[in-house]
């Protein structure tokens, strides 16, 4: 089938017509012609894969297209940098006009990433045998196929030499990857690598891990760790288990941000690409007036809490993780925040707890994925909180809640940031005011 394609789909994909029903096809640019083979009919549209490309686009570049790549769904790498960043504010602003009807104009220009490749500073990927040694890969998108990926284009070089060190050690001492039926074997590689430091965690099955591995793991350098968590669950998307348990090295990470510290724990969030995450955190609390009640929801180890604490006579944070909550508590001690203060509880939950005690005046929201919940949006409508700082990291839930937000707030600025380059994925900032 020969195609002429339109436009850009949310997910970076090339959009085509036949007949009444939208194709998409990864790997095709808008202005190109391509042959295509359908790979997916629904009702309403349809999915394709390139057999070749036609018609080319001048704005088209050479691109290895790694597994990694294409695992990562890195379908914007085809673009100049430039270009991907024109095209993400472009997709920001039809996203969040089809989902919540906000205007292009409140949408600014994308931040960029200080670094196109070597961003991550974490990952979290899954341990396959192959022919008799231990591989990292990822799941290519939408299928059960693992793609065994040797180098890691995305990772700091730091990360890297970590992740790949970390197998070589497992596979000396013959470790092998987590087998469903028996419950045993390694699962996930966990690594993080910030400021000259690493922490390792290894998933697994129930097991006990030999003593000279996790020294070797260790090794002489008294700023890593080894963790374990155990996750023999046969049916789980979850990478973490059990609690991580320390095995050897130092309890937890730290994090250096505007000269606040922030300790993390293995299952602690933090944003991957770290150098734009620390313009991103400055922008957020920039935005915060002072005010006499600040509370962030889904507040992790507490950054974003700490970095504002001057700006509020009281600062709450909210999390549902314990172990991240005891993290963000001993992080208020180690920077000697005495205002500051964390709930263990559900984000809604937490909120209309608060509310009752006394008026919230500031909220800074960080939700995963999903998105603010039905009654996370409800507490919220019935709360007096003036101003709304929200970090969102998919555009099509920002702009549903913002439908329903926009009832009682203005939309006052869009900021968008290239946290993830080459990937049609966008960070941003929305500041709300009430009407």
């Amino acid at each position: 089938m020969e195609l002429e394609f339109k436009k850009f789909g949310m997910n970076g994909e090339g959009i085509a017509y036949y007949g009444k029903k939208t194709i998409f096809c990864p790997g095709v640019l808008p202005g190109e012609t391509a042959e295509v083979r359908i790979t997916e009919e629904n009702p309403s549209f349809l999915r394709a894969e390139p057999v070749r490309i036609i018609k080319t686009s001048p704005k088209r570049r050479r691109s290895r297209l790694s597994a990694e790549e294409r695992c990562e769904g890195c379908s914007l790498a085809l673009l100049s940098y430039p270009e991907q960043l024109r095209v993400k504010k472009q997709l920001l602003a039809e996203t969040l006009w089809k989902y919540g009807h906000v205007r292009s104009h409140f949408i600014r220009d994308v931040h960029a990433s200080p670094h196109r490749s070597h961003y991550r500073t974490a990952c979290k990927l899954p341990v396959h045998d192959f022919h008799g040694q231990l591989v990292n890969g990822m799941y290519e998108p939408g299928t059960n196929h693992f793609q065994v990926i040797k180098e890691f284009g995305t990772h700091t070089p730091a990360l890297e030499k970590e992740r790949v060190r970390t197998l070589e050690i497992l596979n000396r001492h013959h470790m092998k990857s987590f087998d469903n039926n028996g419950g045993h074997g390694i699962r996930y590689l966990v690594i993080r690598t910030l400021q000259d430091q690493t922490q390792i965690t290894l998933v697994t099955g129930k097991d006990a891990l030999p003593d000279a591995m996790i020294r070797e793991l260790c090794g002489d350098d008294d700023q890593r760790a080894v963790f374990q968590s155990i996750n023999d669950r046969k049916k789980s998307n979850a990478v973490f288990g059990t609690p991580a348990k320390l095995l050897g090295g130092p309890a937890s990470l730290c994090a250096v941000i505007e000269n606040v510290r922030i300790r993390l724990a293995p299952e602690a969030f933090f944003q991957l690409n770290t150098e734009l995450a620390a313009e991103l955190y400055r922008t957020a609390i920039a935005k915060v007036d002072p005010c006499g009640r600040l509370v962030e929801a889904y507040c992790g180890a507490g950054a974003m809490s700490l970095l504002a604490a001057d700006k509020a006579g009281e600062v709450i944070g909210i999390e549902n993780v314990r172990e991240a909550v005891v993290n963000a508590t001993e992080n208020a001690r180690l920077n000697k925040v005495n205002n500051a203060r964390f709930l263990c509880a559900d984000a809604a939950e937490g909120l209309q707890r608060l509310n009752r005690e006394k008026p919230v005046d500031t909220l800074l929201v960080d939700p995963p994925r999903s998105g603010l919940d039905d009654a996370m949006i409800e507490a919220i409508m019935n709360s007096d909180i003036r101003k709304i700082i929200y970090v969102s990291c998919n555009p099509a839930t920002l702009g549903k809640n913002l439908k329903i937000l926009k009832q009682r707030y203005q939309v006052r600025t869009v900021i968008p940031f290239d946290m993830f380059p080459q990937t049609p994925h966008i960070e941003s900032i929305t500041v709300l005011e009430r009407a």
